[in-house]
Formats: C-alpha cells, structure tokens, sequence
C-alpha cells in the first residue's frame, strides 16, 4: 500500500474556492497552485492571502507547493534580474501560505560544452538556492527535460539544501526518459512526485522506455511506486490533471488505481 497522501494540482484562473472545496470532496489532502493571476505575488493582497490560509484550514488541505510559471529558462543573463525577483516574491509568497517547496521549469540543463549556458544556469541555481533558504522554502526543479544522471550531476555539484527536484513521470516519458531510473537516480534529491502518466498526450509519438510491451506514454505504476518507496520518499504524490476534461473522474480514476498498490 502507498504510504503517500494524494494532492491535486488545480488548474489556474478558475474558481479557486470552488476548486479546493472540490479536491477536498474528492479525497485530496493538499494542494498545488499556480502563482499566476490572482495567485501572483504581487496581486494576492494580504487579506487575500489570509482568507486563502484560512480557507485551506477550514477544507483540511495542506498546501502542498506553488509553481513558478517561467517564460524564458534561467540559462540566459538577459532580462536574469527580473526572473530571480519573481522567484524570490514567489518563496515568500509560498512561505507565507504554508508551503515549503516552489516547482519551477528551470530549463534544460546546457551540455558542458556550451560554457556560457551551463554557467548561466548554475550561476542563477546557485542564487535562486540561497533565496530559497533564506525565505525557508526549497526551489524544486521540475524534470522531464534531461535524464535523471544529468539533473543529479547538477545537484550534487550545487549541494545546496535550497534546490532538489519533482519527478514528472510524464515529461520523462515524452522525452523518452525511463521515470523509474530517473527516480532511482535521483534518491534523495526527491521532494515533490506526480502520479501521472503520458497517455492522453497528443504529442506521444516514441516507444516507451521502459520496452516491450508498455504502450507509448504509459507509466510502470508498480515500478515507479516501488522506486518512490526504494528512495524512502514521504511526500505527496500529486495528481495532474489534464485541464481540458473534467477533474473529478481523472482523480478518481487514479486514486481507485493507486489503491490496488
């Protein structure tokens, strides 16, 4: 049996009250949201932020973490400043709202031979890490982009307790990436995991991974729980709903399918 509680990662710019009595309906125990519209750090005032607490107590939801919606990756110096405030309004935003982790697409990591890229992007990890430290939150890198050797090089080369990472078992398999390994690889730099797969993906056009036998984008449920259980991970495991269909019967679905685990 999972020894993770299930969240819900909510779509933006709808309802938000609505959407969190809903999740709490459902049998999710916390929550993911989007620090865009009303959730942007700098639109959601202050009593705005004490009624989104006290509305999360009342449903008896955790908050589980934001995520930073990110245009341009952080492996550029143009326009860098203004990205590493974002992130910062967002730790603190998070903070605030009880979180302690913030999800964030940093970009792919650059190969060693593009100096000036690689160093950007571990220049500005290195600064976003220690913003996040001192604001008590952990900047949690969103994967899928790279192989789960390459994002734990960079990792353990930073060796900060401001970064880690959240296994996206879906952009791994879009990517062509085993989740499963990746998971493993990664160990104890997991804090944030996604129960989803890849199969409603229009954009699945590649053999998965994990071989024969495994249709394009379709998750090794019991492999990748197993690593997750293998790592001594505790945290969430968060559902990610596809916005364009109706939330309550994919939640569902999945929750019934992870009770056979």
């Amino acid at each position: 049996m999972i020894r993770s509680p299930l969240g819900l990662r909510l779509p933006p710019n709808q309802p938000l009250r609505e959407q969190i009595l809903e999740a709490a309906k459902l049998g999710a125990k916390g929550i993911v949201l989007d620090a865009i519209g009303d959730i942007a750090p700098d639109r959601l005032s202050e009593s705005g932020r004490r009624d989104l607490r006290n509305l999360l107590r009342t449903a008896e939801m955790s908050m589980i973490a934001l995520h930073l919606p990110t245009r341009r990756p952080f492996d550029t110096l143009d326009q860098l400043d203004d990205r590493i405030r974002r992130a910062d309004a967002a730790f603190a935003l998070a903070y605030e709202l009880g979180a302690r982790l913030v999800l964030a697409r940093v970009g792919a990591v650059p190969p060693e031979s593009d100096t000036p890229r690689r160093e950007a992007l571990l220049g500005a990890l290195r600064e976003l890490s220690q913003r996040a430290d001192h604001r008590g939150i952990r900047l949690v890198i969103e994967t899928g982009m790279e192989s789960g050797e390459e994002l734990r090089a960079v990792l353990d080369s930073l060796n900060t307790p401001g970064l880690a990472a959240s296994i996206n078992p879906a952009g791994f398999l879009q990517n062509r990436i085993d989740p499963v390994a990746a998971t493993t690889v990664l160990g104890e730099w997991v804090a944030h995991a996604y129960a989803s797969d890849a199969t409603s993906s229009a954009a699945i056009v590649v053999s998965n991974p994990r071989g024969f036998g495994f249709p394009p984008g379709a998750l090794d449920w019991e492999a990748y729980l197993g690593a997750l259980e293998e790592i001594e991970y505790r945290g969430f495991l968060t559902i990610w709903p596809e916005p364009s269909l109706p939330i309550g019967p994919q939640f569902t679905a999945l929750a019934n399918r992870l009770k056979r685990f």
